[in-house]
């Protein structure tokens, strides 16, 4: 059954704009047909279409569905080195569960995603909404305004960082290292890698440095790897 997003207001359901045009003249539904909605919190519903205009469907909600979310709220740190790679991870992120998204800027950071932010950041929720109908899930993920990484690493969260020095200590032994926590934060860095002065910051702030595997991995699939493996 095809999933959209929708505004829900108690018993009705509302798609505007985009949703509304891919329903009515892509996916061509008619008055009475049965859908799922969605609101991103966690909210799905099948619902049934009551009336439809071009830019505009309204509906009745039927049954909420029982959703999950993974045991681990993740939120992912990383330094996206292009405008395609930053949207691929929140794309293949959002279909792995991860619960947010922080850009950060480094020492070596190649995408000055600061100067794209205000333009760029109802592009990218679409991007993760359209990443959630693809795989059913009704959560979408925050996509928290960048920072650079001194002020990314102060935030008091359990965190690891992926650094590709690092040999023997894995995912999970950090994650159990900090005490299995709900939450966790974890930092990828850009291309070029971690400069020796941001892992000593790191370390600091009781960041725990952490090993991949023996392969030195693109950024984005670094960032991939990271939910894969956690999620």
């Amino acid at each position: 059954m095809p999933q959209y997003f929708a505004d829900i207001k108690e018993t009705e359901f509302f798609l505007m704009d985009a949703e509304a045009h891919h329903a009515s003249a892509v996916a061509r539904h008619e008055e009475g047909d049965e859908i799922l909605v969605f609101d991103g919190s966690g909210r799905q519903f099948t619902g049934r279409i009551d009336r439809i205009q071009k830019k505009f469907v309204r509906g009745t909600l039927l049954k909420p569905r029982e959703t999950r979310r993974p045991a681990l709220e993740l939120e992912l740190c990383f330094a996206p080195n292009s405008r395609t790679g930053l949207e691929d991870v929140l794309d293949k992120g959002t279909q792995l569960g991860v619960a947010a998204f922080r850009p950060v800027i480094t020492e070596r950071s190649e995408y000055d995603v600061l100067k794209k932010w205000d333009g760029k950041n109802d592009r990218w929720r679409q991007i993760m909404i359209s990443a959630c109908k693809q795989c059913d899930t009704p959560f979408v993920p925050e996509i928290l305004p960048p920072l650079k990484f001194p002020q990314a690493i102060s935030e008091g969260v359990p965190s690891l960082i992926a650094y590709e020095a690092e040999e023997s200590h894995t995912l999970f032994w950090g994650l159990e290292k900090l005490g299995n926590p709900k939450r966790l934060r974890v930092f990828v860095g850009p291309a070029g890698g971690w400069t020796d002065e941001e892992i000593v910051v790191a370390a600091q702030y009781n960041v725990l440095p952490v090993t991949l595997g023996v392969n030195i991995l693109r950024a984005e699939t670094a960032c991939i790897a990271v939910a894969a493996k956690l999620l």
